[in-house]
């Protein structure tokens, strides 16, 4: 075998063939545009800036990896992206010249280190996706939409990725049994813990029609449970609960509020956080149906900003489902050209394969997914404010979003994408405070604007994707 080349990744290895190195990485250009009442009318101070169309570096990551003697492997990846703008309206305090500056970002993405005692047993500890669902557990080169999808990424897993260690493996080639277990610090990526507790997560899933050597319409037929229980200190924990927000960034419902005092009150976890639910796939020929659904139960606590630590208002939870159905078609070229959903697995290279096999094909797909929850402030302990959601004055606690969309991708094989993406966003009842998630016409000032009666918000995005 050569000791340079390219087998899905460029290598250099040692004659001996001990040592391997490989480089991979990937680009993503982004176009973003947001659509609906109230786009146009919404005040710069009230979110607007976030409405404006815009063409964004998504993604820009370099990874290198190394595998050793075959049984131990190492992966570490550095993500760049848009700079953020820092202190885009001028309402924070700061020194004349740094309104709407621009702040680089990068980030560790991800860093591990993979040991293999036997196929069906493999140690990896670091930082990586976290094992909870099939969407959070696809890798962002293969999955069919611009972002994951809203329940999952905004509500079910909204970190994506963890620090800790898992148990993981497959127990044949074909899958027919497949587990992922793990002990993790459940603050997120790139984030110190604060706290004492860990999470355990997890997830198990199944093909139980595949057959070594064998070959039927069920083969890829997949089942899946995925659990997750945590604790959040709150003598530590001062950090606020993830908000809800659209693909492109449009935060439909935001974990903080103003009482009747007119005090800004932030959400905070706390306690015990748990989600637990299940995966069904099943592709039939050029097609692919998928869903899932996960039971979200989330302790809170209420804290006056800027006393965090010194001050708790009130207990609350959150408490709700996160689900979608997804539907995919291939009518045009190969199907399936960038492989099965759900298998994030450490990247090692075949180098018995002398050429890469390049497949193409044209994916279109449309998705139907909502969160349906409640957000009670002091559910389980404290007094209610007037403005607390479930206050006895009507303070309403519904989190109600629904989510359609529709997109179509040309996978120029596994390394060039062209997408195009139409996602639509419901929130009934919002334009009645009778819904906590909120859209952006919801949010004008202007008291005789149309807007305000709004329940939907669009969103249209493209992306030319490249990897190696």
């Amino acid at each position: 075998m050569d000791l340079a080349g390219y087998r899905g990744g460029v290598f250099l290895r040692d004659s001996s063939d001990e040592i391997r190195f490989h480089v991979r990485g990937r680009l993503h250009l982004d176009f973003h545009s947001f659509h609906g009442n109230g786009t146009d009318e919404l005040q710069t101070e009230s979110g607007g800036m976030l409405l404006s169309p815009r063409l964004v570096v998504r993604r820009a990551r370099i990874e290198a990896a190394a595998d050793l003697s075959r049984r131990w492997f190492a992966l570490f990846g550095l993500e760049f992206g848009s700079p953020s703008v820092t202190n885009p309206t001028g309402g924070q305090a700061s020194p004349i010249g740094t309104f709407q500056t621009s702040e680089p970002s990068a980030s560790l993405a991800n860093a591990y280190i993979d040991y293999t005692l036997l196929r069906q047993i493999h140690i990896m500890i670091g930082q990586h996706q976290a094992p909870f669902s099939m969407e959070n557990r696809t890798g962002n080169n293969s999955f069919t939409w611009l972002e994951r999808n809203m329940p999952i990424r905004s509500f079910v897993v909204p970190n994506g990725k963890e620090i800790g260690m898992m148990l993981w493996g497959d127990v044949n080639d074909v899958h027919t049994l497949s587990y992922e277990l793990g002990v993790f610090l459940g603050d997120g990526p790139n984030r110190p813990q604060v706290d004492a507790y860990p999470d355990f997560i997890g997830r198990v899933f199944a093909r139980p029609w595949a057959r070594s050597g064998a070959t039927s319409a069920l083969d890829k037929v997949q089942i899946g449970l995925s659990f997750h229980r945590g604790m959040r200190d709150p003598k530590y924990v001062a950090y606020d609960y993830p908000a809800i927000t659209t693909a492109f960034g449009w935060p439909l419902w935001n974990p903080s509020y103003r009482d009747s005092q007119e005090r800004i009150i932030r959400v905070l976890p706390w306690g015990g956080q748990t989600r637990i639910g299940g995966e069904l796939r099943i592709p039939v020929k050029r097609f692919d149906l998928r869903s899932e659904a996960y039971w979200v139960d989330n302790g809170t606590r209420e804290a006056v900003n800027g006393s965090q630590l010194s001050h708790t208002e009130r207990l609350g939870n959150v408490r709700g489902v996160g689900y979608y159905f997804q539907v995919s078609a291939w009518p045009w070229g190969d199907a399936f050209a960038v492989g099965d959903p759900g298998f994030s697995r450490p990247p090692r290279l075949d180098l018995s394969k002398t050429t890469t096999t390049s497949k193409r094909g044209v994916e279109l797909s449309a998705i139907f997914a909502g969160i349906e929850a409640d957000y009670d402030g002091a559910a389980r302990d404290g007094s209610y404010d007037l403005n607390t959601p479930g206050s006895p004055n009507g303070a309403p606690t519904t989190i109600s979003i629904q989510e359609i969309g529709a997109g179509a991708t040309y996978w120029h094989s596994q390394f060039v994408r062209v997408s195009v993406n139409y996602l639509a966003y419901h929130t009934s009842g919002s334009d009645v405070d009778k819904n906590l998630a909120k859209v952006p016409g919801n949010l004008v000032a202007n008291p005789i604007s149309s807007a305000r009666a709004s329940t939907w918000h669009h969103e249209l995005g493209m992306r030319v994707g490249l990897s190696f």
